[in-house]
């Protein structure tokens, strides 16, 4: 097994950081309490998305709400005639796919000083999107309960996941320093 060819690299990085990854990420909703914080980083991060996707829908004129349940936050929109919400909490705050995108850049070649930017982009590009994502399983929620699981379960998984699938194409397309081998006709 040679070493130094890129797709062992990518192997042995990609590997031990999404194993630690996870690892960390499902201790990360104990952090605050083992560390005898009383702020909730990451009940406070759903706090913003819902507050970020009401936002969103008071542009379309739409009265909305925030209510917290313990770990979990539910956005609605008023005056509608379902008014349950939307719940937001682990993995619907997006924390999950920002750090498997992270990884995937940061294993693959190509230049630091382009992961440093590509990065940042990237997570604020899918957080955008769960954003909108939000926005509009508010207003499903609102107007059509019936049809929320399935756009919550296959739409918007289809949407998130190829965006971050795009992202990554993209990267190893214009920004890694992979040398696609094109044969020309």
């Amino acid at each position: 097994m040679d070493l130094k060819k890129p797709e062992i690299k990518f192997l042995i990085t990609i590997i031990p950081l999404i194993t630690i990854w996870f690892f960390f990420y499902h201790y990360l909703y104990k952090i605050d309490t083992f560390l005898n914080l009383q702020f909730d980083s990451l009940t406070e991060f759903s706090k913003l998305l819902s507050s970020q996707s009401n936002y969103v829908l008071s542009v379309f004129g739409m009265r909305t709400s925030i209510e917290i349940h313990g770990d979990m936050i539910v956005a609605k929109i008023l005056d509608y005639p379902f008014n349950h919400g939307v719940w937001i909490g682990e993995p619907c705050n997006g924390i999950k796919v920002f750090g498997l995108f992270s990884i995937f850049i940061i294993s693959f070649q190509g230049k630091w000083y382009r992961k440093i930017w590509f990065i940042p982009f990237g997570i604020l590009f899918l957080h955008f999107l769960n954003i909108l994502r939000i926005s509009v399983l508010t207003y499903i929620s609102a107007t059509n309960p019936y049809i929320l699981d399935f756009n919550h379960n296959v739409t918007f998984q289809l949407i998130i996941y190829g965006a971050m699938l795009g992202l990554w194409y993209l990267w190893i397309t214009k920004f890694s320093s992979l040398k696609l081998n094109e044969k020309k006709i």
